[in-house]
């Protein structure tokens, strides 16, 4: 697997990487010698992007296991687990060391909890009765770097524990690793944002800063201008919709994870992966997706339409060079020489088994969007975004969905968008009932948990609000009233409004020059108009004179901005000002909390590239 490069960030990421590493390093030399390493599974992938096996290696670890509850044989005498702070991990690393003591091992124990060590695993660890027999430490791992502009925490159940069961922790860990950043990148200037959850982060900011007070190794020059906040509750529109652009395609039909992808060994040919060991045809084969990879690099944030136009000219230019090389003979010195040089600036055998790789992988994903399940699917989505489908008729479309046993998850976010762009959904009992024939009981808790996080609602419509009208109108009269009202409260709040004044839905944007909802083919994601309208606000009263268009989103909007600490400047002394060069660029952070799409990060690329190509315009 190799590393993500970081040489281009905007900031130097290779340190925030550095310290994970050295952290890392220190919790494993807790425990001195040779030991096993059993780790938590849903840790693998972001570890994976911090260190490599040689790192773990050199600290002693000589073998690696899953934490699961069947026992794990090892002749190690030590055993280190790294683990999620979760009671289900403890339960098992409890069930393991029971296991050892029935058949009478005596080892060592090190358990290292991510991000914190937390007094609920502890008392888990008591109840378990083994609590005296482990050593304890913990890893705060917190933001890692994915690619040169993207970092992640790596939560994947953050939206679902803050929101669903209340517990608000991701939000904290957020904000400590927003406090690290700046000891590593100097205190952010301006924080805007737009959200409950983002309040809570910025707030928590502030206070860890003012607690912790002024610091010696503070840079006094902040490299990043300004940090936005997007809670990721002020749209579900977007996490609802099918990914057009290459990458947002490849997430959606085989799942991305820390920049890996699990594809189908016929997928791979002889591009590499189909010698290993063997492997069976039918076998899964990980393979890494980043910016190692040029032709993925050119693809990964374009419209799907395009993909095919790109992979042909790539495949054109490896064969000119490749006719070019059968031509040499014929050619002078410096010819060759030129030709030897061309080759030294890539690996033409690996961009021919990648040109293949992707090759396949655009024409099994053809396939599928040139399906007609997959039609109907993105034509209810636009007709929803649109407004062309009223309530009714998007219950009816759905409901026929189900018959056709579509995927259980993309019927979900079907209803969640149809309830959104409608505001509830009157047949909502009969598509429970029917959800429940179709794809069983089990449906029930993912539409339970959906409704209690308002994500599906019980419409009214016109017919409820007009039965709520005084007794002297008529029904024809009341029903009249009611549909006015319902526009009118639309208008204002809702869908309606949220459409109208973000300009989220564009004709013809098929130009990603001229509007980033070219990634959704005519949809421009409300996270991207809100991260828009943060970095170009309005030159009279800045971002938060935009409370009132944003008022139909959930949550306040806010500015914050941070003040320098001066360490060791006594009272009354004012700092002649430093002489230092004028900032190339803007740097600003775009954090989403509660999880990003594969869709939005190739939105806001497209839209720095815009902001970019208007600096230059300007001058």
């Amino acid at each position: 697997m190799s590393a993500v490069g970081l040489e281009n960030a905007a900031v130097n990421l290779t340190a925030l990487r550095d310290r994970a590493r050295i952290a890392l390093t220190e919790c494993i030399d807790k425990m001195r010698g040779p030991k096993a390493l059993v780790l938590d599974p849903s840790l693998s992938g972001p570890l994976g992007l911090v260190a490599e096996k040689q790192l773990l290696k050199e600290h002693g670890v000589e073998k690696t296991y899953h934490l699961r509850h069947d026992p794990i044989e090892t002749d190690q005498r030590r055993i280190l687990f790294l683990v999620r702070d979760k009671i289900p991990n403890m339960k098992a690393i409890a069930s393991q060391i029971r296991q050892h003591k029935r058949n009478r091992q005596q080892l060592d124990y090190l358990v290292i909890m991510v991000p914190r060590r937390t007094i609920v695993c502890e008392r888990v660890l008591e109840e378990e009765g083994v609590y005296n027999d482990v050593q304890l430490g913990e890893y705060d791992l917190d933001l890692i770097p994915c690619e040169e502009d993207v970092v992640s925490m790596e939560i994947p159940d953050g939206y679902r524990e803050c929101h669903l069961d209340g517990d608000k922790s991701s939000l904290f860990y957020a904000a400590r690793g927003l406090m690290r950043l700046q000891s590593l990148f100097g205190v952010i200037p301006t924080i805007k944002g737009k959200g409950h959850a983002a309040k809570a982060v910025a707030d928590m900011l502030i206070r860890m800063r003012r607690e912790l007070g002024e610091q010696d190794d503070e840079p006094a020059e902040p490299e990043i201008d300004e940090l936005i906040l997007i809670d990721r509750e002020t749209d579900m529109v977007t996490p609802m919709l099918t990914q057009l652009t290459y990458e947002g395609l490849i997430d959606d039909t085989y799942g991305i994870n820390n920049g890996i992808v699990e594809l189908p060994g016929h997928l791979i040919g002889s591009a590499g992966a189909a010698t290993q060991a063997g492997q069976e045809k039918k076998a899964k084969i990980k393979v890494q997706f980043n910016n190692s990879d040029s032709l993925f690099t050119q693809l990964r944030d374009i419209n799907f339409e395009q993909v095919g136009s790109i992979v042909k000219k790539r495949a054109t230019f490896l064969k000119s060079v490749q006719d070019e090389k059968d031509q040499l003979q014929d050619k002078s010195v410096t010819e060759i020489k030129e030709y030897v040089r061309k080759l030294i600036s890539f690996n033409i055998q690996q961009e021919k088994n990648l040109l293949s790789l992707h090759t396949s992988i655009a024409l099994e994903i053809k396939a599928q969007v040139t399906g007609s399940a997959f039609s109907r699917r993105l034509d209810l989505e636009q007709a929803l975004i649109q407004g062309r489908i009223g309530a009714d008729k998007a219950a009816e479309a759905i409901q026929d969905l189900m018959y056709q046993r579509e995927p259980f998850l993309k019927v979900l976010r079907l209803l969640v968008l149809a309830s959104y762009c409608n505001a509830g959904l009157r047949k909502l009992k009969e598509l429970k009932h029917d959800m429940v024939q179709v794809y069983g009981y089990e449906a029930m808790l993912a539409v339970h948990n959906l409704e209690k996080l308002g994500l599906l609602k019980k419409g009214e419509g016109v017919s409820g609000i007009a039965a709520a009208m005084p007794a002297g109108l008529s029904v024809t009269a009341g029903i009249s009233v009611a549909a006015n009202l319902t526009n009118k409260i639309a208008a204002t709040s809702g869908w309606e409004a949220v459409k109208k004044r973000l300009h989220v839905v564009v004709e013809g944007a098929d130009d990603p020059a001229e509007d980033v909802a070219y990634v959704y083919s005519g949809y421009a994601p409300i996270s991207i108009r809100l991260v828009e309208r943060a970095l170009s606000p309005p030159q009279v009263g800045g971002w938060t004179s935009l409370e009132e268009t944003l008022r139909p989103l959930p949550g306040p909007l806010f500015e914050t901005v941070q003040e320098p600490t001066h360490a060791h400047t006594p009272p009354g002394f004012e700092a002649p000002p430093i002489s230092r060069p004028p900032k190339t660029r803007h740097v600003a952070m775009i954090f989403f909390l509660g999880g990003v799409t594969c869709g939005e990060i190739s939105a806001v690329r497209h839209l720095l590239k815009q902001e970019e190509s208007r600096a230059a315009a300007g001058g």
